[in-house]
């Protein structure tokens, strides 16, 4: 879910300070596919056995040492989906926050997959020999009869929904996540961000507040005064879900992904907005 229509001043951080970090922070761009790093160039592909996906394989990255000031309690917990098809930015993104980080063994990375190919993991392991790392499976039946269809078919795959249920995958212990799409290359220390102040809040991410709504949803939002209403009084904002910071336990003590669930059954209803469930 690429973008998610929201109250500005009640779901995210809104200091402008802690936009200028997000921005400044991570630059977000589309790999290309024939993207590599001078620490992990492609080898001989390799096939995975599960869905015939042709996959790279990788020379092995250096091993990332923390600096002296690290401790070992202070983890980074990062969430990614992982897609035998987008192998490749998932590795670079990993590569990329290593590089930066002051403390890259203090990093925990936690990957979503609607199938554990032992193939992708071994190809990861072998790449980065000293990543931490768990990976976890998403039943895409949670949500398939739950999408509707979006401008880019990318967009509805089962998988790009993981990230709401996130709360229910995640161990208990986890309480607070750094979420990265695996389009998104870290050019700065990941500390940064994951020491960025909620204020409270159940999330922050760049938010984008001059578009234009009235263009984006349907006739039969504008239609319904019920629905119409969710506006009146506010500043519209959007924000990109392809980079957030969330509280897990306040995202599960407020019974977000029902939430969301319940807006996904209204578009799928009412097709409400435009560009599908995304």
């Amino acid at each position: 879910m690429d973008r998610m229509a929201r109250r500005s001043s009640t779901t995210t951080a809104t200091a402008s300070s802690l936009l200028l970090h997000l921005l400044g922070l991570l630059s977000i761009i589309l790999l290309h596919p024939t993207t590599t790093s001078s620490a992990i160039r492609l080898q001989k592909p390799i096939t995975t056995a599960a869905a015939s996906v042709v996959v790279p394989s990788f020379r092995e990255a250096p091993a990332f040492r923390n600096g002296g000031t690290c401790t070992s309690d202070d983890v980074i917990h990062i969430v990614m989906p992982l897609d035998g098809n987008y192998i490749r930015g998932t590795m670079a993104a990993v590569l990329s926050i290593l590089q930066h980080s002051t403390c890259p063994e203090n990093v925990s990375f936690h990957f979503l997959s609607v199938h554990l190919d032992p193939e992708i993991s071994s190809l990861i392991n072998s790449t980065f020999p000293f990543l931490k790392f768990r990976a976890y499976e998403f039943d895409p039946t949670r949500v398939r009869d739950k999408i509707s269809k979006s401008i880019r078919q990318a967009l509805d795959q089962p998988l790009n929904y993981a990230r709401i249920y996130m709360a229910d995958i995640l161990p208990g212990d986890v309480r607070r996540v750094i979420y990265l799409d695996s389009d998104v290359v870290v050019v700065d220390d990941i500390a940064k961000l994951w020491c960025a102040d909620l204020a409270g809040e159940v999330l922050a991410a760049p938010e984008y507040c001059h578009a234009n709504f009235t263009s984006y949803f349907t006739e039969a939002f504008w239609s319904d005064p019920a629905l119409a209403a969710a506006f009146q009084g506010r500043r519209p904002c959007y924000f990109n879900t392809g980079v957030m910071v969330v509280d897990v336990d306040r995202w599960r003590s407020g019974g977000y992904t029902q939430k969301v669930e319940e807006w996904m059954a209204v578009q799928k209803q009412k097709r409400i907005y435009h560009l599908g469930s995304s």
